[in-house]
């Protein structure tokens, strides 16, 4: 299986050519209503049109905060076939977060259902370069912010639209590490062809092929290897509104799927359920498969199950078999478009075995992240030696497969989302009684890791928990508010003061650990 010729490698080619070959063939479906490919490449050149109506050129950025919905797919499309850049924001993002990407973006525009428009009419003075508004849902009004309606712009005359090439910045996607505000990823249009060609040839995806998204459309995940999957086979895609355990299996077969694209957390999430429900999926496959359900969830489900090692910036350069020889547990071997190395601290070359930072470069051009937008010393520092520096830490066995061993830094990852230790700890410090605060992750089975927050309380002041997350839900996504919290009468640290984490890690949850899934079933 090749893949296409370079000029193809782009979003709007490879939707017009879908067209092109098969204008009545279905490719968009959703619950309620489906569009064929014919229907999907017009919307995509007349919502183009629309934007670039709006004063818009080539290269400007323009966010997306849009919960699952045909709606995401029209502007994200429209984008990418107006040469603008798409900037996919979480509608669970706190104002921080939210006022950070849009200035580091840059963005001038931003596509928002009604629902979360507030958030920016809040921000509105902070934000002089966010000209206009365009709203998914009902008419607005009493804002001081310039709004257009989406469906305006889907039904806009076509007009002349810029040629884009792989090299082109397509997206920014914002992705956390363990120290400071959230970094850009600038990924360009051959990246993304790359996600969808390595799920169309690892998963072996056909035109006959339906691919169940229930993934946040903002993760690269879903539209990488989720939709744009869908796009570089020639397949079909269901977007669902999210992940509900209770009714997945009946959702797949009402939407007709075959193939499943997931986050570890959701193959547990499944596993914990009774029983052998009836399962039209053929494939899945994702990163953080856990090892202990690995085998047993391919009995009872009848499908096979592909774990992965990727990220946002580097793509996904290590595939498991849907064939053959397979090393369960490990994120499978290196696929021929890329290198991937383990090194140490001064960037030599660890032999076989030994754990040190996964590094990884593409052999096809524009296939990789292309820096961190405005954040040059950052892009230096991770591309360093021409290799991309993960910050995860992993080994290879004898036999080529690699393993992951955890983070280099102190990034959690809670059901697919990365949670930034020291920004939990600097919304927990806004409490006067706080003295110190130490978060890291605790491993869970369905999870993949939770948040614990270990505190040492100012002498003589008091605070619940419960106090602990009300103002970590103000200032946190809800996924990074703490599970975990216990106070404690000191903190381990170094004879430099540095809080010493794999003591605290190795201690565990402990009797005196207020634990909020306990709490609040106790009510």
């Amino acid at each position: 299986m090749k893949m296409d010729e370079p000029a193809l490698r782009t979003l709007p080619a490879l939707l017009a050519r879908n067209a092109a070959e098969d204008p009545e063939r279905v490719f968009l479906a959703w619950a309620g209503g489906q569009a064929t490919r014919a229907e999907v490449w017009e919307r995509a050149q007349r919502t183009a049109s629309g934007f670039l109506g709006l004063g818009l050129v080539k290269g400007d950025r323009v966010a997306i905060m849009l919960d699952n919905g045909p709606e995401f797919i029209s502007a994200w499309f429209g984008l990418a076939t107006a040469g603008l850049v798409e900037v996919p924001l979480n509608p669970e993002m706190g104002p921080e977060r939210l006022l950070h990407a849009m200035r580091n973006s840059g963005a001038s525009a931003v596509v928002v259902d009604a629902r979360h428009l507030g958030q920016f009419t809040s921000l509105h003075a902070e934000l002089p370069q966010l000209r206009t508004v365009v709203v998914v849902g009902v008419e607005v009004a009493d804002t001081p912010l310039e709004t257009r309606a989406l469906a305006a712009l889907e039904h806009s005359d076509i007009g002349e639209l810029p040629e884009v090439t792989r090299a082109d910045p397509e997206a920014i996607m914002y992705t956390s590490g363990s120290t400071g505000p959230a970094k850009g990823a600038i990924l360009p249009y051959g990246q993304h062809y790359m996600n969808g060609w390595q799920a169309r040839r690892q998963a072996d995806i056909r035109p006959d092929d339906r691919i169940f998204v229930v993934l946040p459309l903002h993760h690269n995940q879903a539209q990488g290897y989720g939709v744009m999957a869908a796009v570089v086979a020639g397949a079909e895609v269901f977007i669902a509104t999210g992940f509900r355990r209770a009714t997945f299996w009946q959702e797949t077969v009402e939407a007709k799927a075959t193939v499943f694209v997931f986050v570890g957390a959701l193959l547990a999430l499944l596993g914990a359920q009774d029983g052998e429900p009836e399962n039209p999926i053929r494939v899945a496959y994702g990163a953080m498969v856990p090892k202990e359900l690995y085998l047993e969830l391919e009995r009872r489900f009848d499908m096979r199950i592909i774990d992965a090692y990727g990220s946002t910036e580097a793509t996904i350069p290590t595939w498991g078999s849907l064939d053959g020889d397979r090393a369960i547990g490990s994120s499978g071997r290196v696929i021929p478009e890329f290198e991937v190395t383990i090194r140490d601290e001064l960037d030599e070359q660890l032999p076989t075995g030994e754990i040190g930072e996964i590094c990884i470069r593409s052999r096809e051009p524009f296939t990789m992240f292309q820096g961190y937008f405005g954040n040059p010393e950052k892009t230096i520092a991770a591309s360093r030696n021409l290799w991309f520096h993960s910050g995860d830490r992993g080994r290879f066995d004898e036999s080529g497969n690699l393993w992951f061993e955890g983070r280099v830094d102190d990034a959690m990852r809670r059901f697919g989302e990365f949670v930034s230790a020291k920004e939990v700890e600097d919304a927990v410090l806004t409490l006067d009684a706080v003295e110190l605060v130490a978060c890291y992750g605790i491993a869970d089975a369905v999870a993949g890791q939770e948040v614990m927050a270990a505190i040492v309380l100012r002498e003589g002041r008091r605070l619940s928990a419960e106090e602990v997350r009300a103002r970590a839900a103000e200032l946190l996504p809800r996924f990074a508010v703490p599970r975990y919290v216990e106070f404690l009468d000191e903190l381990p640290m170094t004879p430099t003061g540095k809080v010493e984490k794999h003591k605290l890690r190795a201690r565990g949850v402990t009797d005196a650990t207020s634990d909020a899934r306990r709490t609040q079933e106790g009510k």
